[in-house]
């Protein structure tokens, strides 16, 4: 059944099975409903949950007669599944679909085609037929063909180029394949390994490796001891888990504006939130670029505050010939995909401070004082859980993976900056385009490569541009929406709109372009003659 194509509401229907009670009645007002050109959405008749229309908002309708002849010919009505789609209220409050919609650049008009694709994906139907084809060409998990009155024809789907994309070659795959046929897959020897070898990189005495960024973020969180009435400063300008790091311990995190130029937390406005519940400051490297790390010491020291270093973008880059990794009294690292090396997942913690190190280290493995490696080497079955931790632990074949990609970073960020310098030659004199400014003294890791629209010279919207873009084939992003507007923040911690001014002015202004070591030169003319070409055409 599920192999058959569905087909969209733009042609008219997809109800009916005939094993239902109510196939009959069903059936009786489908073709009721397609003869009188009736459109309704959400119609709800027992067993009948989709959209019907007569295809009469296409561009190349088909009637009435031709649409029923065409549905009977081409999947035979009896034979046709009902599928039932999420309702659009559960859709709205879910935070897994909310993310879902932002990444797929879903307007509130095309919620509707995302409730078809996601309905298809959960009865794993995979082919379409649509006369919307080019709305359903960004929902990766479908097939889509274009009907016309004689053939259906596949729809050409536009080959994207991602915001970023991980490098894995064979001697990744084979440092995997070996840890996988070792006798540790997890609390084993590249665990270790992996750790002296990122502590070795970044100049720092200890290094801890977890199980993502976010896991990270919270283990340094409980290292200093993070808890109820602690707040924290963070930039307003970043991922949701900088904050959220906080508020796992119980703190509240204190959102402070960040600079126009660089979009990097702004120190005077990091001291001006400073109270005496202000335990610690986490500063955000944001799209690869270090933060002014001197000036933030002076301010963390001034005020007894611990200085963190958010730097899961920087990997690689420097600070006036001082490493990534060693300019805070913690340094937390993402090996998400997209990031500057990946273990898949993964996260690590840099740091000088024993004391802080071994805490992290037994927060991580369920509050445990000892792993399971440990014990085997001292022959031991004993251990004690001195406090409440989590399973945060990564695999010896994730770490495995890290060492082997580790020894490429250095050809990879030189690889990135390359790119960055021709988009900055490119876009140096096209109006309406601004990329962010890099600080001197500063080696930019470049994980992102961002830049602001001046709306007041362009006769569309960011998200025309943005639309336009996506249509040739350059997968744009946005990062990030301001933490302080999102609807968790504002219900429980009552931040609003007007907090962070600069912050949510380049909101509405930034756009990331592609960059990753493995885009080939003609990729990146690509991106450069589409933004070129869709900005000159959409000035005033």
């Amino acid at each position: 059944m599920n192999s058959k194509p569905l087909l969209n509401s733009d042609i008219f229907i997809y109800a009916a099975n005939k094993n239902s009670l109510f196939y009959k009645e069903s059936l009786k007002i489908i073709e009721e409903k397609l003869y009188t050109g009736f459109f309704v959405t959400d119609l709800n008749l027992i067993e009948i949950f989709q959209v019907i229309t007569d295809g009469k908002k296409t561009s190349n309708p088909y009637s009435t007669q031709e649409a029923l002849t065409y549905i009977h010919k081409l999947i035979k009505i009896p034979e046709v599944q009902i599928l039932k789609t999420t309702p659009f209220y559960e859709v709205i409050s879910n935070p897994d679909k909310q993310k879902e919609l932002t990444s797929l650049n879903i307007s509130r008009f095309g919620i509707y085609d995302y409730l078809i694709a996601d309905c298809m994906r959960v009865n794993q139907v995979k082919k379409i037929i649509t006369f919307n084809d080019k709305a359903f060409l960004k929902f990766n998990w479908l097939e889509v063909y274009r009907p016309t009155k004689k053939t259906i024809s596949k729809a050409k789907k536009c080959k994207i180029i991602p915001y970023g994309h991980q490098s894995i070659d064979e001697k990744d795959v084979a440092a995997v394949c070996t840890a996988l046929r070792s006798d540790w897959l997890t609390t084993g020897p590249k665990v270790t390994e992996f750790e002296k070898e990122f502590a070795n990189y970044t100049g720092t005495k200890y290094a801890v490796a977890v199980s993502s960024g976010t896991a990270a973020l919270h283990a340094a969180m409980f290292a200093i001891d993070i808890k109820p009435g602690d707040e924290v400063i963070v930039p307003a300008i970043t991922f949701a888990s900088t904050a959220n790091c906080v508020v796992f311990q119980g703190g509240t995190p204190v959102f402070a504006d960040v600079d126009p130029d660089t979009l990097l937390i702004d120190p005077v406005q990091v001291e001006a939130k400073i109270t005496p519940r202000t335990k610690a400051i986490i500063a955000v490297d944001y799209a690869g670029q270090p933060c002014d790390y001197d000036v933030l010491r002076d301010i963390a020291n001034k005020h007894n505050l611990t200085l963190i270093a958010d730097a899961c973008h920087a990997l690689g880059g420097s600070y006036k010939g001082r490493p990534i990794g060693s300019l805070a009294d913690l340094n937390v690292f993402s090996f998400h995909p997209v990031k500057p090396i990946t273990t898949g997942e993964g996260g690590m913690i840099t740091t000088n401070n024993p004391e802080l190190s071994e805490r992290m280290r037994i927060f991580r493995n369920h509050g445990i004082t000892t792993d399971y490696h440990q014990r085997e080497e001292q022959g031991s079955w004993f251990y004690e859980m001195a406090d409440l931790g989590y399973n945060y632990r990564i695999t010896d074949i994730q770490c495995a993976l890290g060492l082997s990609q580790l020894k490429k970073l250095p050809f990879w960020i030189k690889r990135r900056q390359e790119i960055a310098k021709k988009y900055d030659t490119a876009f140096s004199k096209l109006p309406a385009i601004q990329p962010l400014k890099v600080k001197p003294n500063v080696s930019h890791a470049y994980h992102l490569y961002v830049i602001c629209l001046d709306l007041n010279k362009l006769r569309v919207s960011r998200a025309e541009i943005f639309t336009r873009l996506r249509a040739k084939g350059i997968g744009v992003n946005v990062h990030y929406i301001p933490v302080h507007l999102h609807p968790f923040y504002q219900k429980k911690f009552k931040t609003q709109s007007g907090m962070c001014p600069v912050a949510e002015t380049a909101y509405e202004e930034i756009i990331t372009l592609p960059i990753f070591p493995k885009m080939s030169d003609e990729d990146v003319e690509k991106v450069i003659d589409a933004v070129k070409k869709i900005v000159k055409t959409s000035l005033k």
